[in-house]
C-alpha cells in the first residue's frame, strides 16, 4: 500500500458546554451548541491549518457530570445519528477525517450506554466506532456483555482498526492507554496512528499516579505508532457549565520513535504525520519491536482473567459490583502463583 504524503493532524483543545442541568436533566440545546462548535472547529482546522484529521476530546459533545445510568442514557447519542450527520457534513466540506467521543446508546442494548468514540470520514460519515473497554466506570463495557456484543458487532469490534488513505487508524478512550495490551492489540491489527480523546482535569490521571504522564509516549515508542491525545480545556468539567482556565493538561502527540511532535497553535495542537517514514522505520533492521515479539512469556493474568458477561441483564447498580470483580480476579491471580 502506497503511503500518503505527510499530512497535518489537529488535536482540538475544547471547552464543552455541559448538556446536563444541576439535577441531571438532559439539555438538548447545549448538545446542539457543542455540535455547532465542532463543525466550526473542523472547518477552521482544515481551512487555517490544512488539517486532514481533526480530533476532539472525551465528553466534548456533552461535558461531564456525575449522573445515573438512566441520565446518561437520556443524554446519549447514536452512531450514526442526527448529531454525527451534522458533524459528518462539516467533515465532508473540509475534506477531513474527524474523531469524536460521546456516550452512546444502541438498540441492541436497551437501557445501557457505552462510552464510545467514532471516526468520521469525508465520504462515508461514521466509519468506525470504538466502545471503551478498560478503566473503572459504571458505563457498560463490551466485555460486560461479551456474547451479546459479539452477536451485535462481530468478534473484531473490541479494538477495531480502520484502513484509510491516511494510514491505519485506531481509537482509545480516556485511561485505556494505561493498559499496554490495548494499544499493542491495535498495533498488531494494523494501527499506525492511535487517537486518544480524554477528559482530564486538572491531572492526566485521576489517581495522581506519576507514571500516567509517560504512558502515552511509551505506547508510541513500543508499538512504533503515532499516538495523539487530545484533552478538554478547563479546570473542572464536572462542576462548571462552561469550562474555563488553563489547568487541564494540554494535548500530546508522539511520533513512532516516542518523540514529542505536537506544536501549540491557539485552540489546536498540530503535528505532521509521515506514514512513509513510519513504514520505513518499521522496515529498518533491528528496529521493529512488533516483529521481535517472542513466545516466551508466561501470561499469569490468563489464569484468572477479567470474566466475560458479568452484567448480561442490566448495568451495574453501583461501584461495589465492579470492585468485587476486581478483588476476585486478584485473588485468583495470587492463588495461581502461590504454592
Amino acid at each position: 500500500m502506497t503511503a500518503p504524503a505527510p499530512y497535518t493532524i489537529a488535536m482540538c483543545r475544547f471547552a464543552p458546554v455541559r448538556a446536563f442541568a444541576a439535577d441531571g436533566a438532559f439539555l438538548p440545546d447545549a448538545l446542539a451548541d457543542n455540535v455547532a462548535r465542532h463543525c466550526a472547529q473542523i472547518e477552521r482546522a482544515a481551512g487555517d491549518h490544512g488539517a486532514r484529521l481533526v480530533a476532539f476530546p472525551e465528553f466534548a459533545l456533552t461535558g461531564h457530570a456525575m449522573l445515573s445510568n438512566d441520565q446518561w442514557v437520556a443524554g446519549s447519542l447514536t452512531f450514526p445519528g442526527p448529531e454525527t450527520d451534522r458533524i459528518a457534513e462539516a467533515a465532508q466540506r473540509a475534506g477531513a477525517y474527524v474523531v469524536i467521543q460521546a456516550a452512546e446508546r444502541h438498540a441492541a442494548f436497551p437501557g445501557r450506554y457505552f462510552l464510545s468514540a467514532a471516526i468520521l470520514t469525508p465520504d462515508r460519515g461514521v466509519a468506525l466506532v470504538h466502545r471503551k473497554n478498560y478503566a473503572f466506570s459504571l458505563r457498560t463495557s463490551p466485555i460486560d456483555v461479551h456474547d451479546a456484543f459479539v452477536d451485535a458487532f462481530g468478534p473484531d469490534a473490541f479494538l477495531p482498526v480502520l484502513d484509510t488513505p491516511l494510514g491505519g487508524l485506531g481509537l482509545t478512550i480516556g485511561a485505556e492507554p494505561h493498559w499496554p495490551e490495548a494499544i499493542r492489540s491495535l498495533a498488531m491489527k494494523g494501527a499506525e496512528l492511535v487517537i486518544n480523546p480524554i477528559a482530564a482535569t486538572p491531572r492526566i490521571d485521576y489517581m495522581g499516579r506519576p507514571g500516567a504522564g509517560v504512558a502515552r509516549q511509551a505506547r508510541a515508542f513500543e508499538n512504533m505508532i503515532y499516538f495523539a491525545m487530545t484533552n478538554v480545556a478547563g479546570t473542572n468539567i464536572a462542576a462548571t457549565n462552561v469550562a474555563g482556565g488553563e489547568d487541564a493538561p494540554p494535548p500530546e502527540i508522539y511520533d513512532y520513535k516516542g518523540a514529542a511532535a505536537g506544536v501549540a497553535a491557539g485552540a489546536f495542537t498540530l503535528a505532521t504525520v509521515d506514514m512513509a517514514a513510519l513504514r520505513a522505520w518499521r522496515a529498518t533492521p533491528a528496529a521493529n519491536f512488533l516483529a521481535q515479539i517472542q513466545p516466551i512469556h508466561d501470561s499469569r493474568h490468563e489464569a484468572a482473567p477479567w470474566p466475560r458477561n458479568i452484567l448480561p441483564d442490566a448495568p451495574a447498580a453501583d461501584a461495589a459490583r465492579i470492585v468485587g470483580v476486581e478483588a476476585a480476579v486478584w485473588r485468583g491471580m495470587k492463588a495461581y502463583r502461590e504454592p
